[in-house]
């Protein structure tokens, strides 16, 4: 499970949203911060259902750009703080495709046999 870059993607993603989370003055918003810290936590122990994982670190990307756009309507702008969801998006997006890497890679064993 450690072994994978994806988990090491998705733990630093998390890491990543929580700081943010603990940096900001608390807003309404900040909540989905949290919920998208345990989504991918979560997302890192379905290491063995990987397009369920895929779908999961979709939802995350959705969540984590859903909170910016939402950011920039109350604020405007973004400071360095705000930018480390935006870091975290990048990560889960190199997640995704590492896991559908894997699950091609998968696929392709079983197409062997």
């Amino acid at each position: 499970m450690i072994q994978r870059k994806q988990t090491l993607f998705l733990l630093l993603a998390a890491i990543l949203v929580l700081v943010c989370f603990f940096l900001r003055l608390f807003h309404w918003i900040d909540i989905v911060l949290v919920v998208s810290a345990v989504l991918s936590a979560y997302t890192i122990f379905q290491y063995r259902r990987r397009i369920p994982q895929a779908r999961l670190c979709l939802a995350g990307l959705f969540i984590l750009l859903a909170w910016y756009i939402g950011v920039a309507a109350l604020e405007g702008e973004a400071s360095i703080v705000e930018s480390l969801p935006m870091v975290s998006v990048i990560l889960i997006f190199l997640a995704r495709k590492g896991i559908l890497d894997d699950e091609k890679l998968v696929r392709a064993a079983d197409r062997i046999r």
